[in-house]
């Protein structure tokens, strides 16, 4: 139902006249009545234990690590976690950084930012270990992306800056819609075998009665040289921004998804070259709100195409497709269901591929959940289960291709309490 309505409205029965009017009035301002409808039909399917047992995610037997009341930087915590990853064939260890975000690059050099230093893009070329300032930029870093040909784009409010010469100088690359906007991190930038760069435009900006659009796509042909703009999603209806892009190596085809009321999937409906400023170009999956779409992550294993979909506060899926025409959905079970599956990430292991997802958005009686699965998604690990109350939990670690390690930060939103993990074999 998005983040704003969900936060107003978690206590929508504790006085059921104001509370209930005020509830129908955003929902008619925030234009959210096709989603209300969708909710309410998954709500009732799933209280009426009408949705089939086999189509709910199915975990495995081990508990998850839990946050409740723990001291994050006390050697105890790093110790008890230690053990926890040890447990599960895993290796974490705590990072000598307390990174915000980071891109993990083809030569494994990291480029990223610090939580206390955000502003700032840093290099380390030993994996981690030591660091050196790149670029201070004007305002905090939300994005980074490197490209086939190394070009380095970063991404602030409002602006995108890109470097042809390995981060000693940068120029403007393009202004997004509103000083608010961003690509998101991992997943509203991609790159076809043509070299052919896309970004997502994402932003909350609210005027008076209705949110801005921003539900803007920029394309680049020549290796982030030059930009064109694409409007074709808000001649579409679109009415806020993007959730993400992403090339299907298996598909030979771009996928987009879009936010906020209308929550579509598009596709693009031939193979490479893509005429990608053509609105006939692209295709939408799904024509109704309840066919599931505006997903927020996304991953590729092997011939497919996994989604996590973006419904805070209602009932959240894990959809796949191997075609682009047939999609399976799995539904997120209790006590996790509320939360959307916010970002997925792959990391390559001596076992195997690993997909590892983060659920970071609890309500009342709910938890968040960082898990993952060695299986293409059949079966899921729980890792860490927490309450968003308390505790925040991010993957923050990005790549172009699979790598072996994979970066997570906790935090203890009580006390700022922050630490950094890179989990490996």
């Amino acid at each position: 139902m998005g983040r704003e309505l969900t936060s107003r409205h978690s206590h929508l029965f504790d006085n059921r006249v104001s509370n209930l009017f005020r509830f129908a009035s955003d929902i008619h301002a925030y234009g959210k009545f096709s989603e209300l409808v969708s909710f309410m039909v998954w709500e009732v399917l799933h209280k009426l234990r009408l949705f089939p047992k086999g189509r709910y995610l199915k975990f495995s037997d081990h508990e998850p690590l839990s946050l409740e009341g723990e001291r994050l930087g006390d050697l105890q915590f790093s110790e008890k976690a230690t053990r926890f990853f040890a447990s599960k064939g895993l290796r974490a260890t705590r990072s000598d950084h307390n990174w915000q975000l980071l891109f993990i690059q083809k030569n494994r050099e990291i480029l990223g930012c610090l939580n206390s230093q955000d502003r700032d893009l840093y290099k380390s070329s030993d994996q981690g270990k030591t660091i050196t300032l790149v670029k201070r930029f004007p305002a905090t870093i939300k994005s980074i992306f490197v490209s086939s040909k190394d070009r380095i784009f970063v991404c602030v409010k409002g602006a995108v800056y890109s470097s042809s010469d390995h981060g000693l100088s940068f120029r403007k690359a393009f202004d997004m819609g509103s000083t608010e906007s961003f690509f998101r991190h991992n997943n509203a930038i991609t790159e076809t075998p043509d070299g052919t760069l896309v970004v997502g435009e994402y932003g909350n900006v609210w005027e008076k009665t209705r949110w801005k659009v921003l539900a803007y796509l920029y394309f680049s042909f020549d290796n982030g040289e030059t930009w064109q703009t694409s409007d074709f999603l808000i001649k579409q209806g679109i009415n806020k921004h993007v959730h993400l892009v992403k090339y299907s190596k298996s598909l030979d085809r771009l996928f987009v998804a879009d936010g906020d009321n209308k929550k579509k999937l598009w596709l693009t409906d031939s193979s490479v070259p893509f005429d990608l400023v053509n609105a006939s170009t692209w295709k939408p999956v799904n024509k109704f709100h309840i066919q599931m779409g505006g997903y927020t992550s996304v991953v590729e294993s092997g011939r497919t195409m996994l989604f996590g979909t973006d419904y805070q506060g209602g009932t959240n899926f894990l959809v796949s497709t191997k075609d682009g025409k047939h999609y399976d959905k799995r539904i997120v079970p209790d006590p996790y269901r509320r939360s959307p599956i916010d970002n997925m990430v792959q990391r390559r292991s001596k076992r195997g591929s690993e997909i590892w997802a983060n659920l970071p958005y609890s309500t009342t009686h709910t938890k968040c959940l960082l898990m993952y699965t060695t299986d293409g998604g059949e079966t899921w690990h729980k890792v860490i289960e927490y309450d968003r109350a308390t505790h925040k939990v991010w993957i923050i670690s990005s790549s172009n291709e699979v790598t072996d390690e994979l970066y997570l930060s906790i935090e203890n939103l009580k006390n700022a309490d922050r630490v950094v993990y890179k989990i490996a074999d």
